[in-house]
């Protein structure tokens, strides 16, 4: 096992890492140490909007408890008395069910004053807030928790690739994967290439807010979410041809008084495409991607025991939700919400021979084996009724640049994008798609 203690990492660790694992792999660097275990613990700083300054630490491991598996702790506080701490594991493989795989996440934290993009604010009492038409500036000032719990079960159903051992083992040289280790790529045909998993995902989130009026908002949402996902690329963690698709259903069956029942339907489709190397150049890939979402009970409703009528409708951190971290970089995050939502991602990351992180104090003792740089746009909208014409007009537009390293098994990115709001930065774990 090797341990790594640093001073700084000018990257911020984001709160969650289900999404940047979705498959149970082992990957395996070619080196001498029998020894693939590694820990890492990262004291780091960084700023936003919300948080302003905030000085955090990260603790990830991967490989220590089972080949596959990973964790990582994360805990921040801020200048303006945020605080969160997270906790999450991947690819626990359970004993005597070998494909059946569980990953887990827990995250509480306690706002400072930030922007949330709910109805509220006096000044647009006539605008519903998050809407594809709403101003910029409807938005709430509030202080507050949220707690957020999900765990996924994922099966790995045996055709394809995942016909034979569960566990899939990726070789790597260079942080690049080795020809002859990929798990897809082939024939779009799940019997023959890929990796297929039915996937059972409970969720639970609560997030209590108090705004600068003194009005409370308490969005509450638990259920189920169930999915299919096909991943017929090469390498999962950083693709470079193939594609993956996924469809999935959630249902809030309204378990919590404050949570009104809703139903939503998400599909997602990525293509990679490898291009030309050219001179220097390790890797050049186009990557592309599909998202929509419908949340088809937005316009039912029923009559609570105060006479108020209920829409049973997603809470805005849920369903059809652009801006943010994945989706609409340039916008905030959570800034568009409604009943149905589209966004299409052009993606074109280069991987550079030349690698700076060997040459930097402090960073040159991370395991980063490469960096890229990447450039985007992306283009979507949300909308009242799920109209493909409606959905796209009128369509909001995000440009931007980024770089992502590789750390351990990790990849961390950095984002910086433009919109017709001004910019963001959005820094997470994994690539958007």
């Amino acid at each position: 096992m090797s341990l790594k203690l640093l001073a700084v990492i000018p990257v911020l660790l984001a709160s969650t890492l289900a999404s940047a694992y979705n498959l149970n792999i082992d990957i395996n660097e070619l080196k001498d140490d029998d020894d693939d275990s590694v820990v890492l613990a990262i004291p780091y700083a960084f700023y936003n909007e919300n948080t302003e300054v905030a000085a955090a630490v990260a603790v990830t491991t991967s490989g220590v408890y089972q080949p596959q598996t990973a964790m990582v702790f994360n805990a921040f506080y801020s200048s303006n008395d945020s605080s969160s701490v997270f906790f999450a594991f991947v690819d626990y493989q359970v004993p005597f069910l070998e494909r059946l795989f569980i990953d887990g996440q827990v995250m509480y934290a306690n706002w400072g004053e930030t922007e949330s993009y709910q109805d509220g604010n006096p000044d647009f009492n006539n605008e519903r807030a998050g809407s594809n038409d709403s101003d910029k500036n409807n938005f709430i000032l509030a202080d507050g928790t949220d707690l957020h719990m999900r765990m996924y079960l994922k099966y790995l159903l045996p055709i394809g690739d995942g016909a034979g051992k569960p566990i899939h083992t990726f070789a790597t040289q260079g942080g690049l994967l080795i020809e002859g280790y990929e798990a897809g790529g082939r024939a779009w045909n799940p019997l023959t290439s890929g990796r297929t998993t039915v996937e059972l995902e409970p969720f639970y989130r609560d997030q209590n807010f108090n705004d600068e009026f003194d009005n409370d908002y308490d969005n509450i949402t638990s259920g189920l979410k169930l999915a299919l996902k096909y991943d017929n690329t090469d390498w999962y963690i950083n693709p470079s041809y193939g594609s993956k698709q996924t469809l999935s259903f959630a249902r809030d069956w309204g378990a919590q008084d404050a949570s009104p029942t809703f139903s939503a339907v998400q599909f997602s489709y990525s293509k990679y495409i490898p291009l030309a190397l050219g001179d220097n150049i390790r890797q050049r890939t186009l990557a592309l991607n599909f998202w929509t979402s419908d949340v088809p009970t937005w316009n039912s409703s029923h009559t609570d025991n105060e006479g108020n009528e209920v829409f049973h409708r997603a809470p805005l951190f849920e369903g059809s939700t652009l801006g943010g971290i994945d989706r609409q970089r340039g916008f905030g995050t959570n800034r568009f919400h409604d009943r149905a939502a589209i966004n299409y991602s052009a993606e074109y990351r280069v991987t550079p021979e030349w690698n700076p992180a060997p040459d930097i104090p402090l960073i040159n003792v991370l395991p980063i084996p490469w960096w890229q740089w990447i450039g985007f746009i992306e283009v979507g909208r949300v909308a009242p009724s799920y109209s493909m014409s409606e959905l796209h007009r009128d369509m909001k537009v995000t440009v931007g640049a980024g770089f992502r390293v590789m750390l351990s098994d990790l990849v961390l990115r950095v984002d910086a994008a433009g919109s017709e709001e001004g910019g963001e930065v959005q820094m997470f774990f994994g690539h958007t798609y």
